[in-house]
């Protein structure tokens, strides 16, 4: 694929979405708008961000490319955002479930298993097997370890420490600070439309807590457990054995904090001892720029969906 000369790289989380516009390998623009909503549809969310990004800053055949928290076969309309976004010198689209951007960021071409943690967690893997993802089934069902896992943890174990169904902890002063009656908390939190971010916002504090409290370092180990087994599970999906030689990396707000890296780093060197353990290739917007030329023969070329007006992309 021919490198396109300007190419809008999205970025939609639970958390912020951020949009980079690049001329050739240079940025000109980064912005940052809230989170992806991914209860209501996808593509009217994207359209919107393109078209804040190209309205001021007209340019002629750009490459969009897009990883989303909650893309589905279902969900991802190439088609349909490349024709909404046309008129503003959109020539191609290419959308990806947002494990794929954070695989490329962490690992470029190498095989082994990449882990991205923030609001949400998945797991993305490529082997002598293939390709697999672990987790990033949402905040219902799945994103063990994730910010929003955490932060859900700690209300819960306050709540506990409030009624005496549980041993005390700090978190509960914490919750304190933003509702100072707890016994409505809940109302207010379930009614806040961007209430998964809000709820992982508390994370942060959480981690800070273990250092220190009991129940804020239980819920910390119990989460970095459950990270180090996504990764360890997306490598035996995917062909890999502990005898063997993946490399390893993540990228996240939640892996930034040592508090959870190290003791996870830990726990795979453990039960992974000859996998490499990386720093990640660059950040996840960075991974989004690659899906605009990631080459046909790459293994997780497959996972993206594409539209462009010269045809296949």
């Amino acid at each position: 694929m021919i490198t396109p000369s300007t190419v809008v790289a999205i970025d939609g989380g639970q958390s912020s979405i951020r949009a980079r516009l690049l001329a050739g390998t240079s940025t000109e623009l980064e912005r940052e708008f809230p989170p992806l909503l991914t209860s209501g549809p996808l593509m009217p969310q994207l359209e919107r961000v393109i078209r804040s990004v190209l309205t001021n800053e007209p340019r002629e055949n750009v490459h969009v490319a897009a990883a989303l928290s909650g893309l589905t076969p279902a969900n991802a309309d190439a088609r349909g955002v490349l024709q909404a976004c046309e008129d503003l010198g959109v020539t191609a689209i290419r959308l990806a479930h947002d494990s794929i951007s954070g695989y490329l960021g962490c690992l470029g071409g190498r095989g082994g298993a990449a882990l991205a943690a923030g609001t949400g967690v998945v797991t993305l893997a490529t082997g002598p097997g293939g390709y697999s993802r672990v987790d990033g089934w949402g905040n219902i069902m799945g994103d063990a370890g994730s910010g929003y896992w955490i932060g859900r943890a700690g209300l819960d174990a306050a709540m506990r420490a409030h009624d005496g169904r549980g041993r005390p902890t700090a978190i509960l002063d914490i919750i304190r600070r933003d509702f100072p009656d707890v016994e409505t908390a809940y109302i207010d939190i379930q009614s806040n439309p961007e209430r998964i971010s809000f709820v992982a916002s508390y994370a942060r504090a959480i981690i800070d807590l273990s250092e220190h409290d009991d129940i804020s370092a239980r819920i910390v180990a119990h989460a970095t457990d459950e990270l180090a087994l996504s990764v360890g599970t997306s490598l035996r999906n995917t062909g890999w054995g502990p005898e063997d030689k993946p490399a390893i990396s993540w990228v996240g707000k939640i892996l930034s904090n040592p508090r959870v890296a190290l003791p996870l780093k830990h726990k795979l060197e453990h039960a992974w001892p000859y996998a490499e353990i990386l720093t990640p290739l660059g950040g996840p917007l960075d991974g989004v720029a690659q899906l605009a030329v990631l080459a046909p023969d790459h293994p997780l070329h497959p996972q993206l969906y594409s539209a462009s007006l010269h045809g296949l992309s």
